[in-house]
């Protein structure tokens, strides 16, 4: 049997989740039984992205061929012709941002691109549409992928793991403005009061990304006046590795992702770092993934007082984030993901 050779279409930016996720996909694919790279062809891509994941400029190398969306259309008409050179049975889509009947009427980042776009767009290229869509129904047409798993897991009571900050967040401001804002007034408002503050991330500094000005909106006089430093994306690479370095880590959600129950990346990196992963009250449907223990890691209506908990007895709540990791280790290891996608093509 051949061994599948996948490659992957997206739109790439050396600093995005989205790139550190195609990336675990890359390091897991040995295990997995399968190739991975990137069209070189069929993407968009910065400098940087090359020197970090396999670019492939032939698409006939590959056996399938996967689409991966977020809240950008880069698809040229040539590039559509050329990817409708592989088998039609052989190509489908990743839908991390819920474009197919699920952000109608939300609103959210993909407000540059009517829903009837999105549709014609996904209809052109595939009849295998996949959204990693936990709370609720699938949108007719729509079938369930994690698209998203766990790295290897640091555990909060790691010795080796050096804390620098009390309470940091790293991500892009992506429709995240408002949430960052009172997490950190939270922080400053607990018993004591959380001192040593930092985002890292784009548009936290006052600039925004164009075309999406609205939803990249920050105050950064704002974070300041709470003592919290700005610090610019942290390298391809090391999200993980400097989430650790705080004792909490919140895990903010955006309209969408609180509106409509999409998995997204953080809730497994955020996991994975050994901090302490704070779930906001819009994300219930985190208990779907966490389980029952998610309600110990809970902001709930008074986000202050839930801080306070959890740094007074960080050891309880560090304990309880190690039983999460064993519990998603499996299910959610990015080896099995691999195996759950090839097995939409069969």
């Amino acid at each position: 049997m051949t061994r599948p050779r996948i490659l992957i279409s997206g739109n790439f930016h050396w600093q995005a989740g989205f790139s550190q996720t195609v990336a675990a996909y890359v390091r897991a694919a040995d295990e997995a039984g399968c190739d991975i790279r990137i069209s070189g062809p069929l993407s968009r891509l910065d400098d940087e992205v090359p020197r970090h994941l396999p670019v492939e400029h032939d698409v006939s190398w590959c056996t399938h061929l996967v689409f991966m969306f977020e809240a950008r259309q880069f698809l040229s008409p040539e590039q559509i012709e050329l990817a409708c050179s592989i088998p039609r049975d052989r190509r489908l889509i990743i839908d991390f941002d819920g474009h197919w009947g699920i952000a109608d009427g939300v609103q959210v980042e993909s407000r540059k691109y009517s829903a009837e776009s999105w549709q014609v767009l996904y209809s052109t290229l595939s009849d295998l549409i996949l959204q990693p869509k936990v709370a609720g129904p699938l949108p007719p047409g729509a079938e369930f992928f994690k698209c998203f798993g766990l790295p290897p897991a640091r555990h909060p009571l790691n010795p080796d793991r050096k804390i620098d900050y009390d309470l940091q967040y790293i991500g892009s401001n992506w429709d995240r403005w408002q949430p960052l804002a009172e997490v950190m007034a939270a922080a400053k408002r607990a018993e004591p009061p959380l001192r040593s503050l930092r985002v890292c991330g784009r548009w936290w500094d006052g600039d925004t990304c164009p075309g999406f000005e609205e939803i990249t909106f920050s105050e950064p006089g704002r974070l300041r006046g709470l003592g919290v430093e700005i610090h610019p994306p942290v390298p391809f690479g090391n999200v993980i590795e400097e989430m650790g370095r705080a004792l909490i880590s919140p895990i903010l959600v955006s309209a969408l992702v609180g509106g409509t129950g999409l998995l997204t990346a953080r809730l497994f990196e955020t996991l994975a770092s050994g901090s302490l992963p704070v779930v906001p009250p819009e994300a219930e449907f985190m208990a779907s993934v966490y389980g029952d223990a998610v309600e110990y890691l809970r902001l709930g209506s008074d986000s202050a007082t839930a801080l306070t908990r959890m740094t007074v007895d960080f050891e309880r709540h560090a304990r309880i984030v190690g039983d999460i990791q064993d519990k998603l280790r499996e299910a959610y290891g990015y080896p099995r993901l691999l195996e759950d996608l090839l097995a939409f093509f069969r």
